[in-house]
């Protein structure tokens, strides 16, 4: 009934009041999004003026930022430069101990060992997932951007009500605009799209919340932590598509990242209206055995620690840089790979064509030719890359949920590992870069553009 889905879409935040409209005069799903980050705006900025005013000048700060960047140090200095000579035959590699003094700085946080295996195959990644939560003792916790009416989301659903519990609660925290703007299929209505996690919130032991998006800023965070010592995360949502059809990566953590990972959650609970949860029993952390040490990074409205930790690493690149994402839309990123191909370091990347925004497709055509003429390997993934992960020198990676684009770096909320040292390294450069870095795949000739691709290139950059 629409009612629930308005409930979910609308109400469901602290404060926010219940209405129930007859399914005839349901808004369309656009309109009843737009409704509500107007009504989270003005929640925002009534119960925190400063914080808000705070916020809106990051945003214009970010915009003209961006827009200056894209002007003069991409479309005239990346032109003016020239292609890139030959890459030297002999390259050092960066200075560990110098980036993760700088990374230190900008997170204030220090890496941490960890446990982490990585799932690029949907089935296997499906199976941790389960796992995990069929393995909670205590409590689960969920965070979730898109979470369809499919097959996939409605077992996680079932998966969660069953285990939920007097004695092992489950909080879930769905974004409030991810199923209204891009929930499948297009045409579904509000209640069609929002059924499932509806149903859910329904059910005995467990409580649902939708997070507010003030100022069009949304939570494209994935997590799911088991009895705070157990998390898993990635690009995936709970959707079919994620799962069966496009090329992605999840990973799940044991050790003291699980734990800041719970605590993101639950600091994330209480903002948005949630009860405090109790004290979990004390046990000790499953026993597990390192392959990193990382720390957590991520975006929020005023906080970049991804963008900057992202930027660190690339500017400190030596010997190679290799990217994959399929929201490839950042004037900065794209002038600093340039100027690291022109330094002597082998930089490459990895972008999709075949995207659910025909705005990004072609503005990935503008950005994979620019690349090109900087000398960077660009590589076309035949469908659809959703990864969002980059190496550098085999000595820094990054995985998480967040893109290489505007709203990822300064606006969405996101999640993400960077990786300071470990063989969990050379593991991402192996089972993601090696593999998806195909001969017959890579860019040799510019792509034809037209007047309309440069148009959504400089769209994407400056708002997508």
């Amino acid at each position: 009934m629409l009612g629930l889905a308005v409930l979910l879409a609308v109400c469901l935040a602290p404060s926010a009041k219940a209405s129930d409209p007859a399914p005839d005069k349901a808004p369309p799903r656009d309109a009843l999004a737009a409704r509500q980050v107007l009504q989270d705006t003005a929640v925002q900025t009534g119960r925190h003026p400063l914080r808000a005013g705070a916020t809106l000048l990051a945003d214009l700060s970010g915009l003209l930022r961006s827009a200056e960047v894209g002007l003069v140090r991409k479309r005239l200095a990346m032109n003016l430069a020239g292609s890139a000579g030959p890459l030297p035959s002999c390259r050092p590699t960066l200075d560990p101990g110098a980036l993760d003094a700088e990374l230190k700085r900008v997170t204030g946080a220090e890496l941490q060992p960890a446990s982490i295996r990585l799932y690029p195959d949907g089935a296997e990644a499906l199976d941790a997932l389960d796992g995990l939560i069929d393995g909670a003792a205590c409590r689960i916790d969920v965070l979730m951007y898109l979470w369809d009416d499919d097959p996939i989301g409605r077992d996680v659903a079932t998966r969660l009500a069953s285990r939920a519990g007097p004695d092992l609660p489950v909080r879930v925290l769905v974004d409030g605009g991810g199923n209204l703007l891009q929930g499948e299929p297009k045409e579904a209505s509000a209640a069609e799209v929002n059924r499932v996690v509806c149903w859910l919130s329904r059910q005995p032991y467990v409580q649902l919340l939708r997070t507010r998006d003030p100022g069009l800023h949304f939570d494209h965070r994935k997590l799911v932590v088991a009895d705070g010592r157990t998390a898993w995360s990635g690009g995936r949502n709970f959707t079919r598509r994620a799962f069966l059809e496009d090329h992605d990566l999840s990973y799940t953590v044991v050790g003291p990242l699980a734990a800041e990972a719970a605590a993101v959650f639950e600091n994330f609970w209480r903002e948005q209206g949630g009860r405090a949860a109790g004290p979990l029993p004390s046990s000790p952390t499953p026993p597990y055995t390192a392959n990193a040490r990382a720390r957590l990074v991520g975006t929020g409205p005023r906080d970049r620690q991804l963008e900057r930790s992202l930027y660190g690493a690339v500017d400190a690149a030596r010997d190679h840089i290799f990217v994959e994402n399929p929201y490839f839309a950042d004037n900065l990123l794209e002038s600093k790979l340039a100027q690291a191909r022109r330094r002597g370091v082998d930089v490459r990347a990895m972008l999709t064509l075949h995207d659910v925004s025909a705005t990004i497709d072609r503005a990935n055509r503008v950005t994979a030719d620019r690349l090109l003429r900087a000398g960077v390997r660009v590589y076309l993934y035949p469908g659809m890359t959703h990864v969002k992960a980059a190496a550098v020198d085999g000595r820094w990676a990054y995985i998480g949920t967040g893109n290489f684009d505007t709203l990822s770096l300064r606006r969405n909320r996101e999640l993400g590992l960077a990786i300071g040292s470990g063989a969990l390294i050379g593991e991402v450069e192996e089972r993601i870069f090696a593999r998806d870095f195909c001969p017959e795949w890579e860019l040799t000739e510019p792509l034809p553009l037209r007047p309309c691709d440069y148009l959504s290139e400089t769209i994407a950059n400056l708002f997508l």
